[in-house]
């Protein structure tokens, strides 16, 4: 008997097949007849789902880069590769392959991408960074100076003025400058004096603030190289395990269901 099936999203009625009526048709009986039918020379049976998954999954769907799409179609075919297909045509169960991969796959997609830039036996986890810092550095310079000049000068002169006139012709010079014979005599004295002082005082003070801008373009690669790779390489594929077995227990029901 074929039962209903229900998710939390879709509620798929298979369908109701008479017992005097064939059942669907399995994954192999549809992938031989879209590879070998009419061919003398049959393609091996572990060939079957790499050959005609092309045909089966002619539609789009989302799907990372991190796996391969021949890969991953081809284990689908595998592993429900003798079950029934639960609906009546090929194209009804093409359809319903369509709306769910679209469904569930952005999911899994990230699931994927996280396991991503692990090389085990290699490096290990490797991290690349790139960034940009942005820094800003202020500089400032104080100068204080203070000059003081003090000039002084002191100038003393003294002038001295001897006039002596003798109106007498028969007086000698020399009776003139010895004072014998003298009819006018005038003697004058000048000094002077004269006194120069000068201060100059000057301050001068600047500051002077400089901002430079450095842009720091960085690029850092960190990788982590396991102590125990065995216990982590075992850790990955499990872990791939269970989110390929998360995928066939969603599209388990697109397969036809027995009680």
């Amino acid at each position: 008997m074929i039962i209903p099936y229900c998710d939390n999203n879709y509620f798929l009625l298979f369908p109701r097949i008479p017992a005097f009526n064939e059942k669907p048709p399995t994954v192999y009986s549809i992938l031989e007849s879209i590879v070998n039918f009419g061919k003398d020379e049959k393609t091996k049976i572990k060939d079957l789902a790499s050959i005609g998954r092309t045909t089966i999954f002619d539609f789009d769907y989302p799907l990372t880069e991190k796996v391969g799409k021949e890969q991953f179609e081809t284990m689908i075919l595998n592993h429900f590769l003798m079950r029934r297909i639960g609906f009546d045509t090929v194209t009804a169960f093409k359809i319903q392959l369509n709306v769910k991969l679209n469904e569930i796959m952005p999911l899994y997609n990230k699931m994927f991408n996280a396991m991503d830039n692990w090389d085990i036996f290699n490096d290990g986890e490797k991290t690349i960074r790139n960034g940009t810092d942005n820094r800003t550095t202020d500089t400032t310079n104080v100068s204080n100076n203070t000059n003081t000049l003090e000039n002084t000068s002191e100038t003393t002169s003294e002038e001295t003025s001897d006039r002596r006139n003798s109106e007498l012709p028969q007086s000698e010079i020399d009776n003139v400058k010895d004072g014998s014979y003298l009819t006018d005599y005038n003697y004058d004295t000048k000094n002077a004096n004269s006194n120069d002082k000068s201060t100059s005082n000057g301050t001068s003070k600047s500051d002077a603030t400089t901002n430079t801008k450095d842009d720091n373009i960085y690029n850092e690669t960190i990788i982590k190289t396991p102590a125990d790779k065995i216990a982590i390489y075992k850790e990955f594929q499990e872990n791939l395990k269970t989110i390929y077995g998360m995928i066939f227990k969603d599209l388990d029901c697109l397969f036809y269901q027995l009680v």
